[in-house]
């Protein structure tokens, strides 16, 4: 249902029940609810409220959480850290750990540096007004905790939501999936050039989603961002003398979403002929200068793609994502 959709920025409508608007939390866009849209919705978030199993969450003794992974960690002064967890990956130069409320980096004593760059960057971002830093730093990530381990490693524990996972283990994507997406990164590219940075590793293995709501996380990544123009930080420097575009991040998404569509790169996805022309020439071509107007170019992609916006459901459960992990770990 397009209500469900704002037609300026594409972000997800929520009800406000004392308005009687279907309000969006990114720009502030009000659309009305005739009757048969109101029920709709309604039906939708009721639908969304069940697929997120609002109840209390089942102990982990129970279902596929008996195949979780425990470690222990020891602090600096001795204390000692324990977690459990489903998902353990090399993330760049740091251990990524994913838990249900947590994920956890470990930066070695050699990189630890590099997390402490993950905690000032992240930490600098600032938003244009109150209600869209409100909307918006969801996504970027709220560090919780942090502390050297006994063997100087850094240790970073950022907060999640349960329904958030690794954008990596959804595998392969339809089309249209792989739009929203998009979408949501192109609306992250605009937060981050309005803080004039670059996040240098926007790539699929540093995003997280959550696939009920539609959103994109920038969880991953934070240890290779700098600032428009500043050098490149080590070992993300590539030809020392190149400095930070926005370019970088824009066509970071394109790459992600041809690896999402299944694809190693864009030579292999123009033979298969599965995306709408339009879309196809926007993977092709080269970013834009700067954020505001690729998503600008973008949103004209969509409609030609695809016409009139409309909320494609993506159904995964928990133990549908997680089991994949168990079943394929590489711990």
């Amino acid at each position: 249902m397009a209500i469900l959709i704002c037609k300026m920025c594409g972000g997800t409508l929520e009800y406000d029940k004392k308005l009687d608007l279907a309000v969006c939390p990114y720009c502030g866009t009000r659309s009305t609810l005739f009757e048969q849209d109101r029920a709709l919705f309604e039906q939708f978030q009721n639908m969304f409220a069940a697929l997120l199993d609002r109840q209390p969450p089942k102990a982990k003794e129970e279902g596929f959480w008996l195949a979780a992974n425990e470690e222990e960690l020891e602090r600096e002064d001795g204390e000692r850290i324990h977690i459990t967890y489903l998902v353990k990956r090399r993330a760049d130069m740091c251990t990524m750990y994913v838990a249900e409320k947590h994920v956890l980096y470990v930066f070695p004593a050699q990189y630890a540096g590099y997390g402490t760059h993950y905690l000032d960057m992240s930490g600098k971002v600032s938003y244009p007004t109150p209600e869209m830093e409100k909307e918006l730093k969801r996504y970027i990530p709220e560090p919780v905790t942090h502390c050297r381990l006994k063997d100087k490693s850094m240790f970073i524990a950022v907060n999640k939501e349960q329904s958030i996972y690794p954008l990596s283990m959804l595998g392969v994507l339809m089309d249209r999936h792989v739009a929203w997406v998009i979408s949501r990164l192109e609306n992250l590219c605009c937060l981050l050039e309005y803080n004039d940075m670059v996040l240098n590793a926007l790539d699929v293995e540093n995003l997280f989603v959550d696939p009920v709501n539609h959103q994109i996380y920038l969880y991953g990544g934070w240890w290779a961002a700098g600032f428009a123009g500043d050098g490149r930080r080590g070992a993300f420097s590539g030809l020392k003398e190149e400095k930070n575009t926005y370019r970088t991040d824009l066509q970071g998404i394109r790459d992600a979403a041809v690896r999402l569509l299944g694809f190693d790169n864009i030579e292999e996805l123009k033979s298969a002929a599965i995306l709408p022309r339009p879309f196809l020439q926007f993977l092709c071509k080269e970013p834009k200068p700067d954020a505001r107007s690729d998503f600008r170019y973008w949103d004209s992609v969509l409609e030609k793609s695809y016409g009139e916006r409309k909320f494609i459901p993506l159904d995964m459960t928990e133990e549908e994502i997680y089991g994949r992990e168990i079943r394929n770990s590489n711990i």
